[in-house]
């Protein structure tokens, strides 16, 4: 199926199309992302048939369960999250010579994180830098990463297998991971080694999370492969199962300790020992970081240094610098 005609003249958009385009792609639907832009659904579909008049190009398929972008829609996506940022980077760039740092920064955060991350930094970055608005999104690893990638956030906490520092990252600290297991089933909290968890039903998060693939590589490692009963995204339900007694969970020491509930008896894995490191990544492939994004930055890193000194977050051990 043809496209819309190409304007003679060759495509003139304007940044208010692209952010209304990002809207949709985003939302997956006219309707949501008209009532997210705050106008009528026939006001924005006109906007997108006028992008696509423009550019010359079908960028969105309708169907009844709302719009996908098609591969040239993805491709003006990806360019459209580069310039709508760039231009706001430079406008909060000169609004800020000689004033207080001011402008949006979303980070997204894991679940095993936000916890006890967010109640620190909000108030930190309210002190310092006031004009800085927090949008969070907490999540699963792996969607958080991917949402990075896309250029959808400005910072990311992930997980890594290692401390080395990479183009846009900041290590912040390492932890153990423990098998979870209702003391109702199994009280030991002494040490097991993977080998003896052959048969063990386990919920885990799904195949993109870094933890699920820590589990998996741990298990090759002895010649076993997981029973993972279930795929869990949610980190509230792991904890939830591995408490019924259903099932046990592999999580680090941190992500237990805020839920109630029957208690958990925590064993720390061995042979091999499971831990991870945790940074603090920027988007930096897709544009230069703006002030207030390097600023909430450096009170993330500032704000685990605190709760690692006060042994306010147990189970991490804070990255020497």
């Amino acid at each position: 199926m043809s496209g819309p005609a190409r304007a003679p003249d060759g495509p003139h958009i304007d940044l208010a199309q692209l952010r209304a385009f990002i809207l949709v792609v985003d939302a997956g639907s006219l309707a949501a992302a008209a009532r997210l832009a705050g106008v009528s659904q026939p006001a924005m579909s006109q906007r997108m048939k006028q992008l696509e008049a423009e550019v010359g190009k079908r960028l969105l398929e309708r169907g009844p369960g709302g719009v996908d972008a098609t591969p040239v829609g993805l491709e003006l996506y990806r360019g459209a999250q580069q310039v709508v940022r760039q231009f706001d980077r430079l406008t909060e760039s000169l609004d800020v010579l000689g004033k207080d740092i001011r402008g949006s920064v979303s980070i997204g955060l894991p679940a095993t994180v936000a916890g006890t991350l967010v109640p620190a930094l909000v108030p930190l970055l309210r002190e310092r830098h006031p004009g800085i608005r927090l949008e969070l999104f907490e999540s699963m690893s792996g969607y958080v990463e991917e949402l990075l990638e896309r250029g959808r956030l400005d910072l990311a906490v992930l997980f890594r297998d290692d401390a080395g520092a990479r183009p846009g990252e900041t290590p912040l600290y390492e932890e153990q991971l423990f098998l979870a297991t209702s003391t109702a089933v199994d009280a030991s909290e002494g040490p097991v080694a993977v080998a003896d968890l052959a048969g063990r039903q386990l919920v885990a998060p799904g195949a993109r999370s870094n933890l699920r693939d820590l589990v998996e590589r741990a298990f090759a490692e002895v010649g076993l492969v997981p029973d993972v009963i279930a795929d869990v995204e949610s980190l509230a339900a792991m904890v939830r199962i591995a408490q019924s007694g259903l099932a046990s969970a592999v999580l680090p020491r941190s992500a237990v300790g805020t839920y109630a509930g029957p208690p958990l008896a925590l064993r720390p894995l061995t042979a091999p020992e499971v831990r991870r490191t945790v940074a603090v990544c920027m988007a930096t492939r897709f544009y230069e970081p703006r002030v207030a994004v390097l600023a909430a930055r450096d009170a993330v890193v500032d704000a685990v240094a605190a709760l690692a000194a006060d042994d306010a977050w147990p189970g991490i051990t804070a990255v020497s610098r």
